[in-house]
């Protein structure tokens, strides 16, 4: 018999794997019984092998569909998800914002300035939706060390924006074109494929007619 702190003793879950698995992992090392914290790993790996080895769910064919599809898949770890994202090689920034203006059915509630004020002149704003997809990092003045990713912004005009860094890391008040080499393709995907899904829980949009 083993006693009962060691009856306790739980394994780590392994990195990187599924929600799915995780859930089937820590269910099955929490399994009534005197075991030890040995035993308990070889259910666990037990119950993780039977949820890798499970079929996938199929996924849709086109990139956009197939990336809303995995945003809520919980069978696939994060790498599976990346490999299953499958983008078509030709696939450019534009083509995703594009597609994203062709499926949204709600106005943009952010909007951001492409002008600089002046003493007689108002800046221009150009509205949008805000989507995380964009490699350069400032670190918060005054805050703590952690770097985060600068905004983007796509517009309605289908054009990717974003602030520049100024000197002293932090980002400027008037927005830009982002070139693409300063977008990861597959976080726009994702971020897309999630602004597309809470849309759907968002209030109809009003026509102004």
């Amino acid at each position: 018999m083993v006693c009962h702190t060691h009856a306790r003793m739980l394994p780590d879950a392994p990195d990187g794997i599924s929600p799915d698995a995780l859930s089937r992992f820590e269910i099955a090392i929490r399994a009534g019984g005197p075991y030890c914290e040995s035993c308990r790993a070889d259910i666990g790996s037990y119950a993780l092998a039977q949820a890798i080895n499970a079929p996938r769910a199929q996924l849709p064919e086109h990139w956009l569909d197939r990336a809303i599809a995995l945003n809520g898949d919980q069978t696939r770890s994060d790498l599976e998800k990346l490999e299953d994202a499958d983008l078509p090689a030709s696939l450019t920034p534009k083509d995703v914002a594009q597609e994203f203006l062709r499926r949204i059915g709600q106005r943009p509630i952010e909007r951001v300035p492409i002008s600089p004020p002046t003493l007689m002149r108002s800046p221009e704003f150009v509205e949008g939706w805000s989507v995380d997809c964009r490699r350069t990092e400032y670190s918060a003045a005054g805050g703590p060390s952690a770097r985060y990713s600068l905004p983007c912004l796509i517009s309605t005009e289908g054009e990717l924006l974003g602030p520049a860094l100024e000197e002293g890391e932090r980002h400027g008040q008037t927005w830009w074109v982002v070139p693409d080499s300063d977008i990861e393709l597959a976080r726009l995907v994702r971020g897309v494929a999630q602004l597309l899904l809470l849309s759907a829980f968002a209030p109809p949009s009003q026509s102004s007619g």
